[in-house]
């Protein structure tokens, strides 16, 4: 098979044979414009060396034509949600009829965003959860479900079921000013809740990053005890959005990105020089050719 050729197999989604398609694992709404739209490092997680990077994930053998465009149905209606309610660092700022309730003095907040189409949202957050969960490539190692949940999964994405809301819930962290522009792939985590002040048990969770939105999402379906815990905040449970709101610098997510940073560094130094170096000669000439 030459380089040009498509590979074929049995689509993921629709369980039909015929050519795969490049499927979006993390939507280009998201991926390619938080990268700038030109070059960007991608970190070594999982111990592989960086590189240069032009957009955001694919696989090529994920799905066919028709399963990708089931995909970019919900990608799109997702991209009109996250638009028009500033949903993240490039569609900033956020809605005019978004309320915001500071709990403190160090930036930390509750957002209220009225009227919004969650079921439509919550769509595709299950849909980047079985991508991940169904690609076999390593950066989505760590998100990984049983075979019926993938099925049932993939049966919610093409209509044949609707999902409950105690399934895989999620709650939404909103980093309410810009970082560095980045792509981090899903983690596994758990939420220590002790360290919050709260006397309960670790909970288990998949962690999203969309362009200065991080997902918060629960490891099961049927979850009802994750459901309770999260009660009100929960994507889908109505048709407002409530979101927890806190500054960029001094978060996880600044935390996580050092880390790679310095592993890179320490790790592949000769490569993340020539990368960083190669991305600084870019930003320079972008910059000089902006009117």
């Amino acid at each position: 098979m030459t380089k040009r050729e498509k590979r074929q197999g049995t689509c993921q989604l629709l369980g039909t044979e015929g050519l795969f398609a490049q499927s979006h694992i993390i939507p280009r709404f998201l991926g390619d414009k938080a990268l700038g739209q030109a070059h960007r490092i991608e970190l070594g997680e999982l111990g592989a060396r960086p590189r240069l990077v032009f957009n955001s994930w694919t696989d090529g053998e994920l799905c066919s034509r028709k399963g990708e465009e089931r995909l970019r149905d919900i990608d799109t209606e997702a991209a009109k949600i996250f638009r028009s309610h500033g949903l993240s660092w490039r569609h900033f700022p956020l809605a005019e009829n978004s309320s915001r309730t500071a709990l403190g003095d160090d930036g930390v907040e509750i957002i209220t965003i009225s009227d919004v189409d969650t079921e439509k949202l919550r769509l595709f957050f299950l849909s980047v959860l079985w991508r991940c969960a169904a690609s076999t490539q390593f950066r989505f190692a760590e998100i990984h479900l049983p075979s019926e949940d993938l099925d049932y999964l993939r049966r919610v994405i093409v209509g044949e079921v609707e999902p409950k809301i105690e399934d895989w819930p999620a709650t939404l962290l909103l980093l309410t000013d810009a970082g560095e522009p980045q792509v981090l792939g899903p983690m596994a985590q758990e939420i220590d809740m002790q360290s919050l002040g709260f006397d309960l048990p670790s909970i288990p969770i998949f962690r999203f990053f969309f362009d200065g939105l991080i997902v918060h999402m629960g490891r099961k379906s049927g979850d009802h005890g994750l459901l309770d815990n999260w009660q009100g905040r929960v994507v889908g449970e109505t048709d407002s959005l409530c979101l927890t709101g806190r500054p960029y610098f001094g978060s996880s997510q600044e935390a996580n990105l050092n880390a790679l940073m310095h592993e890179a560094q320490r790790e592949h130094s000769d490569q993340t020089l020539r990368i960083l170096s190669k991305i600084w000669d870019i930003d320079s000439k972008t910059r000089v050719n902006t009117p």
